[in-house]
C-alpha cells in the first residue's frame, strides 16, 4: 500500500526543531530516510522487528543481508553490544563519529531481523549532524541500510530518495548532499584482530595505524560471492548497479584511453548511447583521438564523458561515484565505461563498489 510521505527540509538554524516531528516516527516504529556523511540511510527503529520489516519491505532487499544500526552516543552501543574489546574501542575513540561500522557481539534484545540471523550486529556513529540529532531526539538506535531500491547505487543526492522511496517510506529528510559518498567501512572487531567485511573511506592502513594490525576478510577477494553468508552489507548480491551495462578498465594509461576509444566507436556505430567515467587529464587525450573520427562527430550526442576530477585525488571519484551512474542512466546511455584504479587505500573501497556495479566486468590491461 502506498505511504503518504512526509517530505523535510533542513536548514541548519532550525535543525533541531525541524527533526523532531520526524525523530517522533522513528520512536513509533515508522520509516525515515535521512541524510549521512556517507550516503542517505532509511531508518527504522532497530529494536522493532515490524520497523525492521517495514525498512526490508521498502527496499525490496533480502531478508538475510544484514543492517547496520546507527547510534547517537555510546550509551546505546551498551544496548546492543554484549562485548567491545579494548582494541575496538580504541578505534571506536580514533574514527567516531565517522564513516566506520564495528560488528560486534549482539545482545539478545537485538532482533535477528537486523543482523541477517547472525549473533554478531555492525554498529556506526555518523558524523552528520542531521544524523546525530535525529537518532539523539528518537532516543532510539536506528537500523538503516542506503535509502535506494535493493541493488541500485546508493543515494548521495536526496533527489534519488524522493524518486524511489516517495510512497515506500514515512518521511524523508532533505540534508543536502552526502560528503563521502561511499557506504561506511564495516570492521569485524569480535576477534584478536580487526577484519575489514566492507572496504570504505577508512582504509587497512589508517586501521593499521590506530591498532598496529588489520585483516582483509577472504570474501573480498572471492569473485564468486554469491553462495555465502553476508557477515556485512554488500557482501552478497547485485549492488550499487545503474541500469546501464557497466565495464571498469584500469592498468596501463593509453592501453585503457585506446579501449575506450574503441567501445565508443563501437557502440556508436551500432546505434547505442555510451558513457564515460574518466579522470580529467585522461579525457583529453580520449577527446583529441574522437575529434579525428567522423562517426563520432556526427554522433556526439551518444558519448557522454563525465569527468571524475584528478587521478591524484579519488575523494573525488568516491564522492561522485554513485551519483555519476545514475546520473548516465538519466542521459540514456546503454554502455558505462568506468577508468579503474589500483587497489590501494581508498581505491580498494571504489573497486570494491565498482566489481559489484558491473557484475564483475573489471579488466585489468
Amino acid at each position: 500500500m502506498k505511504k503518504d510521505t512526509l517530505i523535510i527540509r533542513i536548514n541548519s538554524a532550525d535543525m533541531e526543531e525541524q527533526l523532531v516531528e520526524a525523530a517522533e516516527m522513528l520512536a513509533k516504529g515508522k520509516t525515515v530516510a535521512f541524510p549521512t556523511e556517507t550516503v542517505y540511510g532509511l531508518g527504522g527503529n532497530a529494536l522493532s522487528e515490524s520497523a525492521v520489516n517495514a525498512i526490508y519491505d521498502a527496499k525490496g532487499r533480502p531478508s538475510d543481508n544484514p543492517l547496520i544500526v546507527h547510534i547517537a552516543s555510546l550509551d546505546m552501543l551498551d544496548e546492543l553490544a554484549e562485548e567491545i574489546k579494548p582494541y575496538a574501542k580504541n578505534l571506536m575513540g580514533a574514527f567516531w563519529p565517522g564513516p566506520i561500522t564495528f560488528v560486534v557481539k549482539k545482545k539478545d534484545q537485538v532482533p535477528y531481523k537486523v543482523t541477517g540471523g547472525l549473533e554478531t550486529v555492525g554498529v556506526r556513529m555518523p558524523s552528520h549532524p542531521v544524523a546525530l540529532k535525529l537518532i539523539e531526539l528518537s532516543g532510539v538506535p536506528v537500523a538503516a541500510p542506503s535509502a535506494n531500491l535493493s541493488g541500485k547505487p546508493s543515494p548521495t543526492d536526496v533527489k534519488y530518495v524522493l524518486q524511489e522511496m516517495s510512497g515506500r517510506v514515512d518521511c524523508i529528510v532533505d540534508g543536502g548532499d552526502s560528503e563521502v559518498g561511499l557506504e561506511s567501512t564495516v570492521l569485524d572487531v569480535t576477534g584478536d584482530v580487526p577484519v575489514i567485511l566492507r572496504p570504505g573511506k577508512i582504509t587497512r592502513e589508517m586501521i593499521v595505524e590506530c591498532v598496529g594490525a588489520c585483516e582483509v576478510d577472504p570474501a573480498l577477494l572471492n569473485k564468486n560471492e554469491y553462495n555465502l553468508t553476508p557477515k556485512a552489507p554488500g557482501m552478497k548480491y547485485k549492488h550499487y548497479a545503474p541500469d546501464a551495462e557497466v565495464s571498469v578498465y584500469s592498468g596501463d594509461l593509453m592501453a585503457v584511453i585506446k579501449i575506450f576509444y574503441n567501445k565508443i566507436i563501437e557502440v556508436i556505430e551500432s546505434g547505442h548511447s555510451i558513457g564515460v567515467m574518466i579522470f580529467e587529464e585522461d579525457a583529453l587525450v580520449l577527446e583529441r583521438l574522437l575529434r579525428d573520427n567522423a562517426i563520432y562527430n556526427l554522433t556526439k550526442d551518444k558519448v557522454h564523458l563525465v569527468r571524475e576530477g584528478s587521478s591524484k585525488d579519488l575523494d573525488i571519484l568516491a564522492r561522485n561515484l554513485f551519483k555519476d551512474l545514475r546520473k548516465l542512466d538519466e542521459l540514456g546511455a546503454d554502455f558505462i565505461l568506468v577508468h579503474g584504479v589500483s587497489e590501494n587505500a581508498l581505491g580498494h573501497a571504489i573497486m570494491n563498489r565498482l566489481e559489484k556495479a558491473s557484475e564483475g566486468r573489471v579488466f585489468k590491461i
